[in-house]
């Protein structure tokens, strides 16, 4: 809700949500700070959920990294994180937990 308003709808009514100090209407959605996105489902309440893709598959040496202020997340070298991440090459997975691609060909063996 915008200036002023302090969880009031136009008509005077209260908004069906409340969350962490704010209010929303109903289907009103937001993204929070850890990239959760989250609607106004009342009665129900609030729904969120995650919208980043975390990766999961990628070498030891290597760490995730999130981006300041963003959803966006990258693999950096733990020895210095200013550096992306070597040696996964085409094989790192994003959020699939290696789960095949229907239709993807078969990935190589090393």
């Amino acid at each position: 809700m915008k200036d002023g308003l302090a969880g009031k709808l136009k008509a005077g009514r209260t908004a069906p949500c409340h969350y962490e100090g704010k209010y929303f209407t109903l289907g009103e959605s937001w993204l929070r700070k850890d990239c959760f996105h989250c609607t106004c489902l009342h009665p129900v309440g609030v729904g969120c959920c995650d919208t980043s893709q975390h990766p999961i598959d990628f070498p030891a040496e290597c760490e995730v990294h999130q981006e300041a202020g963003t959803c966006q997340f990258s693999l950096v070298q733990k020895s210095d994180p200013r550096l992306p991440c070597k040696g996964g090459g085409p094989d790192l997975e994003w959020g699939s937990a290696n789960t095949p691609v229907p239709g993807a060909p078969a990935p190589h063996s090393s």
